[in-house]
């Protein structure tokens, strides 16, 4: 977390999707490995994804400020309605919200086969005037504006 990387036009920045200490508050161990996320720089377009990120994500600020430092536009959002690993719906949203995300795609759906979800419930979370949720059809892809 912290190291930058350049490649031809793109770079990217690493941050923690879960804190190497765990959540103690949460009753959260500390992870068996090193969990990242990265905020993408392509073109004028920043995509932040999230890689697995800690259940309680949207309570560390200290998480939410390395990623706002790079302003993503657009957030892939690992997300899950029931499964604790991941956070769930609301705080996927809370996620978006504090990262100040213009647009949010739900991701780990149609991912698993024991795993899967539906997105719709996800993207009715967020408010009229918060970030555009983006559900992208199962193997296929979108042109995001910039």
């Amino acid at each position: 977390a912290g190291d930058s990387a350049t490649l031809g036009p793109m770079s990217a920045h690493a941050v923690w999707s879960k804190p190497p200490d765990g959540d103690p508050k949460a009753d959260i161990d500390p992870p068996n490995v090193q969990h990242l996320g990265y905020v993408v720089e392509v073109g004028r377009v920043r995509v932040y994804i999230t890689g697995d990120a800690i259940n309680t994500f949207a309570d560390h600020d200290d998480l939410i400020r390395a990623i706002t430092a790079h302003q993503p536009h657009i957030g892939l959002l690992t997300t899950h309605p029931t499964e604790g690993e991941f956070p769930y719906f609301s705080g996927s949203v809370e996620m978006a919200l504090k990262l100040g995300l213009k647009a949010a795609v739900p991701s780990h759906y149609r991912c698993f086969v024991k795993r899967d979800y539906d997105p719709e419930p996800w993207a009715e979370m967020f408010p009229d005037d918060g970030p555009q949720p983006i559900i992208i059809p199962y193997n296929s892809a979108i042109v995001y504006p910039d």
